[in-house]
């Protein structure tokens, strides 16, 4: 019953009452057995007294008996009146009669019914002595008393003794709150400590208490529980402030590029998700492709082009507003989201300064490099853009922009949507365009200027669509490059090319030569050595009369690789021609490296013979360089007699173009041959 409220009380109050309930019942004990032994000691003393009296009267009544003077015996007997608990005393002689009494508060003789009714008490004392005389039995003296005297004692001395009791009690009350006091307080202070320490978690506080009791040993292990408490906080602060620093290191490589410092594509991909998903979006995405990036690679070197993708990065940042986000997101690409403009002609005239700063030299290992960039751009002009799709569109966009001529924009629209989807669908259809038999070789006859005679071909490929009729290499040959079908499909044009001059030489002239185009990811397929080898091997073509016909920039991608494989074909004994030549970026010192045997001029160069100057003065200069390199030269794009002419002068030992004859299937080529080895003007 009085435990739940014992429980509730605090340590000192518990001790308070615990002293309190102990001494009490010592007290109480103590009240008892005193009080008891007290009344004992007054029964004995009255035991006593009677026996005292009782023993003066038997010394003074028995003269009074021998000569049978009762009234000296009741004199005498009237003496026990001074004992107050003294209720009679008489004397009965032998015969058994009262011979005198006394009796208290009594005036008269009591009959003898009385007389043993008070005798007959039992809460008094009742005593009886023979008086002797002589040594003879006269009588006996009978003595009854009551306690009343000594309960009035006891009553009084219990009353005085509780009083004493309740003030002991009161001063150990006084005494032990004082003595608690000194027991108490340090475990209140301690107490008090670890409280404060949980709820303000402030470990740096500590216990002063330092005695050598158990309260003393309590405190110093307090204090040792909060060092090391401290010292593992210490430790979780700095392991909490290293992970801090590998996380922020961590987000760093998460979310921005090592190279360029700025933010990476999962930075642009979570940026871009917010910037959709916000009401009332409205923002321009530009995705940025830098050109002839793969040319610096591997002209200068890796070291070379992340220095240049780091100086692109602080370009880009410098021309664009403070509200605007630029990315790298990967390889030479890089995204820019535009906030701050709000109009079309904004977006162009930030193109316009992103194009021209890109567009300025860049100083590299003290050698100046030029590039550009092909920027496509999508809009989002409300909420219901999409991540996606806008990066789609930009890179649509941006994919146009290259096609356009790089170094441009191209913002994204209905148009070039239609135009992407003609791009996606003629993707799809040339996958089984090999299969279905829908490509053809053309054939362009190369002349020999001084005898106008048939002395080659150059083989270009044709796809005749199911719906779209005749479809230009100019668009099918990027998507077979972009694709990969562009190896099935060289390996297939070397195979048929090689075995149609083989029959041409076996059917009309020995010494006719074919000239084989191979685009750059077919060059360096480690495939194309064995599908030039396996087709000579099974057409049984002399080696020389055939000539792989390569672009300089595609020599240009890897120079030490393309190298490598211009080798082997020459170990295999066919001729290494370079198409273009004038328009790519090859050196001197490159071009010196390269087994070729031929070089043909580009038409854009050719066009303008003999008129323009400076395509004249080009025409000479390759003329010059293909006699110091001891170089044959086959100029492209003739269409006219003057500039034959022009190029008859100059020593131009082959040329090829309109002017003969446009590129043609093979049966017009029998024709030709049939006709006669020589070809006059169209």
């Amino acid at each position: 019953m009085l435990k739940p409220y014992f429980s509730k009380l605090v340590i000192r109050d518990k001790l308070l009452v615990m002293q309190l309930a102990v001494l009490a019942v010592a007290m109480l004990i103590v009240f008892t057995v005193t009080v008891v032994y007290q009344y004992l000691s007054y029964q004995r003393e009255l035991m006593q007294d009677l026996h005292a009296q009782m023993t003066l009267i038997e010394d003074n009544v028995g003269s009074a008996i021998a000569f049978e003077d009762a009234k000296a015996a009741a004199e005498t007997l009237q003496t026990l009146s001074i004992n107050r608990s003294i209720d009679q005393a008489y004397i009965v002689l032998s015969n058994q009669t009262q011979f005198a009494g006394y009796y208290a508060d009594q005036h008269r003789f009591l009959s003898t019914s009385e007389v043993k009714a008070i005798s007959a008490r039992k809460d008094g004392v009742h005593l009886n002595r023979p008086i002797m005389v002589n040594g003879q039995q006269l009588a006996t003296l009978y003595v009854d008393a009551n306690y009343d005297k000594v309960n009035a004692r006891i009553r009084v001395f219990a009353f005085a003794l509780f009083f004493a009791v309740a003030f002991a009690i009161f001063l150990a009350r006084a005494v032990s709150k004082r003595l608690n006091r000194v027991l108490t307080e340090p475990i209140l202070y301690l107490e008090s400590l670890v409280t404060n320490i949980t709820k303000f978690h402030n470990y740096k506080q500590r216990s002063n208490i330092h005695s050598a009791d158990e309260i003393g040993a309590l405190s110093d292990g307090i204090n040792s529980m909060l060092d090391n408490i401290k010292m593992r906080d210490d430790k979780l602060v700095e392991e909490l402030k290293h992970r801090i620093v590998v996380e922020q290191k961590l987000d760093q490589l998460a979310y921005f590029d090592s190279q360029t410092k700025l933010p990476n594509r999962h930075a642009f991909t979570a940026y871009l998700n917010k910037a959709t998903g916000e009401d009332h979006a409205h923002f321009y995405l530009l995705m940025l492709d830098l050109d002839f990036f793969k040319v610096v690679n591997d002209t200068h070197g890796h070291e070379a082009g992340d220095q240049l993708l780091t100086q692109c990065g602080q370009r880009l940042r410098r021309v664009l507003n403070a509200e605007d986000s630029v990315f790298r997101i990967g390889g030479d690409e890089f995204a820019i989201v535009l906030k701050a403009v709000t109009t079309i002609h904004d977006v162009e005239k930030i193109c316009h300064r992103i194009i021209h700063s890109i567009s300025q030299k860049f100083m590299i290992h003290g050698q100046e490099i030029h590039i550009g960039t092909s920027i496509g751009i999508a809009q989002c002009a409300n909420s219901n853009c999409s991540e996606s799709n806008l990066i789609k569109h930009a890179d649509v966009a941006m994919y146009w922009a290259k096609s356009a001529g790089k170094n441009t924009y191209k913002f994204f629209s209905e148009e070039i949507e239609k135009a992407n989807y003609h791009h996606q669908k003629l993707t799809t259809d040339l996958q089984t365009a090999l299969k279905h038999n829908q490509f053809e070789l053309y054939y362009q006859p190369i002349i020999s200027v001084e005898t106008s005679e048939i002395e080659g071909f150059e083989a270009l490929l044709r796809w005749h669509h199911p719906k779209e009729g005749m479809i230009s290499p100019n668009v099918f040959i990027p998507i077979a490059e972009n694709t990969g079908a562009i190896t099935t499909i060289g390996a297939w044009v070397i195979q048929q090319a090689i075995a149609q001059i083989k029959q041409w030489q076996t059917q009309f002239n020995a010494t006719l030569f074919m000239n084989i185009n191979i685009s750059a990811r077919q060059f360096f397929d480690k495939r194309v050595v064995d599908n030039v080898r396996d087709a000579l091997h099974e057409a049984e073509v002399s080696p020389s009369t055939i000539h792989i016909e390569l672009t300089e920039s595609i020599l240009m991608e890897d120079v030490d690789k393309a190298v490598g494989i211009l080798k082997q074909l020459r170990e295999l004994g066919a001729g290494i021609s370079i198409d273009d030549f004038g328009t790519g970026h090859s050196s001197m010192s490159y071009l010196k490296q390269f087994p070729v045997d031929t070089i043909k001029i580009d038409k854009s160069f050719v066009r303008g013979l003999p008129t323009d100057n400076v395509d004249t003065a080009i025409v000479e200069a390759i003329f010059a360089l293909a006699k110091s390199l001891r170089f044959d030269v086959v100029a492209e794009g003739v269409e006219t007699q003057q500039q034959l002419a022009c190029l008859k002068l100059k020593k131009c030992s082959k040329v090829q173009g309109y002017l003969f004859s446009e590129p043609v299937p093979a049966a017009k080529i029998e024709e030709y041959l049939s006709r006669a080895s020589k070809l006059s003007y169209q």
